[in-house]
């Protein structure tokens, strides 16, 4: 079960990548003295490794906490709206190490050949990433 959710949160991460999250996954275990890595941790390593860690440090108005979950939910919205495009994971506005005031995280799909349709949407939201 845990392999098969690490499968689905990688996909196109290279093996280099793949063992930063599971030793990312089993140091998140340890902390909370698990005996196991669960499917919490790997996504907690994911998030870590794709969006940076959580910069407690920066604190934010509730203006600019309003504008970013506005900034979010549009690239989360117009996921949502078009018919084409990759699974929504998760969207946060808790700032990161990245740089990013928050980030929305969607799951590839191993899709190598696109339709016409599928190549339109992954251009919109290419534009909506640029726009919002």
């Amino acid at each position: 079960m845990i392999l098969k959710r690490l499968v689905f949160l990688t996909p196109g991460f290279s093996g280099v990548d793949i063992a930063n999250v599971c030793n990312e996954a089993a140091l998140y275990a340890a902390r909370f003295k698990q005996e196991q890595v669960t499917g919490a941790n790997l996504e907690h390593a994911v998030e870590r490794l794709v969006g940076g860690t959580e910069k407690r440090s920066h604190s934010m108005s509730s203006q600019e906490k309003r504008i970013v979950a506005y900034h979010a939910s549009g690239h989360a919205l117009i996921g949502w709206v078009l018919k084409h495009t990759d699974a929504l994971l998760k969207v946060t506005i808790l700032p990161r190490t990245s740089l990013a005031l928050g980030f929305v995280q969607y799951i590839p799909k191993k899709q190598k050949l696109y339709t016409k349709e599928e190549l339109f949407d992954r251009m919109c939201m290419t534009f909506r990433r640029q726009r919002s």
